[in-house]
């Protein structure tokens, strides 16, 4: 015997080894979980930034709507993606979707617009294509958010009868 009894000091380059290895795992288990939240954060970001984008693109149609005084869906159908309305003043406000964003005037309201309808409705809920007879106006906007999801917004005007 050496003197320092039977148990050796300090560790065999086996459990080095092993110690390592563990340590290694941890790391990489603790790295995909960090991961794997940082990507859901920049996720909701983004989608968080699309659906604020939708809120202000409608609120801002249904406004312009509301304040028209005549309306002229382009084509004149019951379904469009454009329409031109005139408000007092006389202001002609035109919007339409064109490529992939919705534009006012000609002036990019919102892009990554996959979808865009103006569906209209006489007093009685039908269809219609008539611009005299329009009461309501069912608006659909569809948007790319982040990673390419697609998020749907819808909105309702009703238009008064004494503006006609």
């Amino acid at each position: 015997m050496n003197g320092h009894g039977s148990h050796p000091k300090g560790f065999t380059l086996v459990e080095m080894i092993v110690s390592l290895l563990l340590i290694g795992i941890l790391v990489a288990i603790v790295g995909m979980g960090l991961t794997q939240i940082a990507g859901g954060y920049v996720f909701s970001r983004g989608n968080v930034d699309t659906i604020q984008k939708a809120q202000i693109a409608l609120t801002r149609i249904a406004k312009e709507l509301n304040a028209a005084t005549a309306l002229a869906p382009s084509p004149a159908a019951a379904v469009t993606s454009s329409v031109t309305c005139t408000r007092t003043g006389p202001v002609t406000i035109a919007i339409a979707l064109s490529g992939a964003t919705v534009q006012i005037n000609g002036a990019i309201l919102i892009d990554k617009v996959t979808a865009f309808t103006l569906s209209y409705f006489d007093a009685a809920g039908a269809a219609t294509a008539t611009a005299a007879n329009i009461r309501r106006i069912d608006i659909a906007l569809t948007v790319a958010g982040a990673n390419n999801s697609s998020s749907s917004f819808s909105h309702t005007v009703s238009i008064s009868e004494s503006y006609w």
